[in-house]
């Protein structure tokens, strides 16, 4: 892990303004998740029943709701507009990005203007392209979880009533959670892999991308798994203290904003290394396999 440091902080070194739109980002995912702390503890003062009640009831809600042909029109018009707004939006801040980034990793010398801008010019409609793939495949992948952890839902439920045994229902939710914890490695190896991967090849990038992840999988995945149990850990604690600030009733202006700065402070390093991670890996594994390739 600290090498990913030593290396992060060394291409930042080469790109400070790498830093400006980490900032943007981690402004932007600290917001949302602000938001959505607020409305789920909203409907968690209602919740009666279990967890897994509860869990079944909001499947059953969403699935009524979308066997309404209006209701279901109007959500995947909505959908589908927010998808192709945010590909837009993030196509053009992801390629400029990507651009300063990955010629840090390069060792590339800066040029005159705007590495940003020429970004843009070069890569913007290729962001687009992988930014509706990439939150296409998202959305399929977490109606994918959902569905798919319904069994393992239902069968805790009735093994905590004592209507089945506990065991067969503990069971069942880990071989659940093994299935979606590798497909989601899986996917996300690909995912992040294909943008680093466009910036480097113009045709083939998502071929190239899943035979690098392939061949490295497991070296990757325990990088990953560190970077996911230090987000696990500060998210936990962030909505602990933002359920029990509510709970005590002493949240306030100040104090909501506060939580919302060290949330933002902590994604804003959190994306960098992670992101500066993902690129300088991608270069390293890409050597190996160019040079594999030469000698086939």
């Amino acid at each position: 892990m600290m090498g990913t440091l030593n290396n992060a902080v060394r291409l930042l070194a080469k790109r400070p303004s790498i830093l400006v739109m980490t900032i943007i980002l981690s402004t932007i995912a600290g917001i949302a998740e602000t938001l959505f702390i607020t409305l789920f503890y909203g409907i968690s003062m209602f919740k009666t029943g279990s967890p897994f009640d509860a869990y079944i009831n909001i499947i059953q809600f969403l699935v009524g709701a979308m066997l309404v042909p209006q209701t279901a029109a109007i959500v995947i018009l909505v959908l589908v507009i927010l998808v192709v707004a945010t590909a837009l939006i993030f196509g053009l801040l992801l390629s400029g990005y990507f651009n300063m980034l990955n010629n840090a990793v390069q060792d590339r010398a800066k040029k005159e203007g705007s590495e940003f801008m020429a970004g843009v010019k070069k890569y913007f409609l290729r962001m687009i392209s992988l930014n509706l793939w990439t939150l296409s495949i998202i959305i399929l992948f977490v109606i994918y979880a959902f569905i798919a952890s319904i069994p393992a839902a239902i069968f805790l439920d009735n093994a905590f009533s004592g209507a089945i045994n506990v065991f067969a229902g503990i069971l069942l939710s880990v071989i659940t959670l093994l299935v979606l914890f590798f497909s989601f490695a899986f996917l996300r190896q690909y995912l992040v892999f294909w943008y680093p991967s466009a910036l480097t090849y113009d045709r083939n990038h998502f071929k190239i991308a899943k035979k690098i992840s392939d061949k490295n999988f497991w070296t990757l995945l325990s990088k990953f798994i560190i970077f996911d149990i230090t987000l696990l850990i500060f998210d936990s604690i962030y909505v602990i203290a933002n359920f029990s600030l509510a709970n005590a009733q002493i949240v306030s202006g100040a104090t909501t904003s506060i939580l919302l700065i060290i949330n933002i402070i902590f994604k804003t390093v959190f994306i960098a290394l992670q992101v500066c991670f993902v690129f300088y890996s991608f270069n390293r594994c890409n050597d190996k396999y160019k040079a594999l390739s030469k000698a086939k």
